[in-house]
């Protein structure tokens, strides 16, 4: 749970930066209650949204388990917008799948280009971050880097030939 809640903050805000975004580009104000009345609808679907992905027994923190909570987002708050008295044309719908899409698969997405990144770089260049040990040298360190064998599972760079 403690990692889900930075999770449904972002999902949170990235509706409320839709609605604002969306206000801001027709010219209207941008009030508290003015960007709160355009996403209310959407922020109960993201709820509903959570709520399916709960009760397929995960958290909405991955790419995949995003799809669903996007979903749900996108169309179940057109209807609820629709069903209060809300306007709707179709290239507000098409802007809202999108754009809610982009926002909320897109912050996970970057996540884990993000996580692999990093795993990947330090996997192929199979170093630990450098540690200071007590009585040693850190000028022994890149030796005895050298010297180990890389972990198993790991991929090693290929060695360029020797001329």
């Amino acid at each position: 749970m403690r990692r889900a809640a930075p999770a449904l903050a972002l999902d949170v805000a990235s509706v409320l930066l839709f609605a604002g975004i969306g206000r801001a580009s027709h010219a209207e104000g941008l009030t508290v209650g003015g960007v709160l009345g355009v996403a209310w609808p959407f922020l109960a679907a993201l709820a509903v949204g959570w709520a399916v992905v709960r009760a397929r027994g995960t958290w909405p923190l991955a790419v995949g388990a995003a799809a669903p909570v996007w979903l749900v987002t996108a169309c179940l708050g057109l209807v609820l917008r629709v069903a209060t008295g809300g306007g709707f044309a179709w290239s507000f719908g098409v802007v809202t799948l999108v754009v809610l899409g982009l926002f909320l698969v897109g912050w996970r997405c970057a996540r884990e280009v993000g996580r692999f990144a990093v795993e990947g770089l330090a996997r192929w260049s199979g170093e630990e971050p450098q540690r200071l040990s007590v009585g040693g040298s850190a000028g022994d360190a890149p030796a005895a880097r050298r010297a180990a064998a890389p972990p198993a599972g790991t991929r090693t760079p290929p060695r360029s030939p020797k001329h």
